[in-house]
């Protein structure tokens, strides 16, 4: 992953007029100041929710918990599923969901500095951001939960809590869903079109039903994953449309001969 990103990094630095490189390394230095403030703010989030928040957030909790009474039949269901017929269906979570959505990401990234194109850029950077702190998240709930994997026992209430290292115990929740939905959402939000967002949605979708079927989670670990990738998400975006917005300045202008409101707007 390290020498992916040095090849991308020294791609761009080769292709650039040297001219343009102090714009290219302020961006990068206003992009690292974006990404930790992004993870300042949805890490203080929680202490300024109101009641409806909670509400919220008990909902989910609820839902996930009454999941469970579903997730051996969810279970049964996929594992009796023609895996000769379907294998080639749910190859998904191979490629989504895991270190290649950070790929995408600064992949488009990269291309919105090579092209100076900021919006493009901004993106980019935004996807990364969804990548790493979605994950974060998960991480974190999948070592205090430390639930037990579907492959590795029949049982849904199986957790042995606070477990660091072994992986058949980081099921609740599903962190390739979750990374899938955070990236999704961000992505989905960039062009105003129905289908586009069906594309990104339904993809994430389809990583959630893959897990299952690949038997790494159950459908409750999907669940809560999705909810986690989306809020994550849509958080990033929100907060981004919030800065743009405060970005725009209207003070009121008086002229010799005529009067009126002035607008500006602060470029990135």
């Amino acid at each position: 992953m390290f020498r992916y990103f040095s090849f991308l990094f020294s791609l761009i630095l080769l292709t650039t007029p040297l001219q343009a490189q102090h714009g290219f390394f302020s961006n990068i230095g206003r992009d690292v100041k974006h990404f930790a403030g992004t993870g300042l703010d949805l890490a203080v989030a929680p202490l300024s929710y109101d009641s409806e928040d909670w509400m919220s957030v008990g909902g989910v909790v609820a839902t996930t918990a009454l999941l469970f009474t579903v997730d051996k039949e969810v279970r049964r269901y996929a594992q009796g599923l023609d895996k000769n017929e379907l294998d080639d269906y749910f190859f998904i979570d191979s490629y989504m969901g895991n270190q290649y959505s950070l790929f995408l990401g600064a992949g488009i990234y990269g291309y919105g500095l090579l092209a100076g194109n900021n919006r493009v850029r901004h993106t980019g950077l935004m996807a990364m951001e969804a990548f790493v702190y979605s994950g974060a998240i998960t991480g974190v709930f999948k070592v205090l939960f430390s639930r037990r994997r579907p492959f590795a026992g029949d049982s849904q209430l199986y957790f042995r809590p606070v477990n660091w290292l072994d992986n058949t115990y980081h099921s609740l929740p599903s962190g390739h869903t979750a990374v899938s939905f955070a990236v999704s959402t961000v992505l989905a939000d960039a062009v105003d079109s129905g289908l586009w967002k069906v594309f990104w949605y339904g993809t994430a979708a389809w990583v959630g039903a893959a897990r299952i079927y690949h038997n790494q989670h159950w459908f409750s670990d999907v669940f809560l994953g999705g909810v986690i990738g989306y809020a994550t998400g849509r958080f990033i975006v929100n907060r981004d449309k919030r800065q743009a917005f405060s970005r725009l300045k209207m003070q009121p202008w008086f002229g010799r001969y005529a009067s009126g409101v002035q607008l500006s707007w602060q470029l990135d």
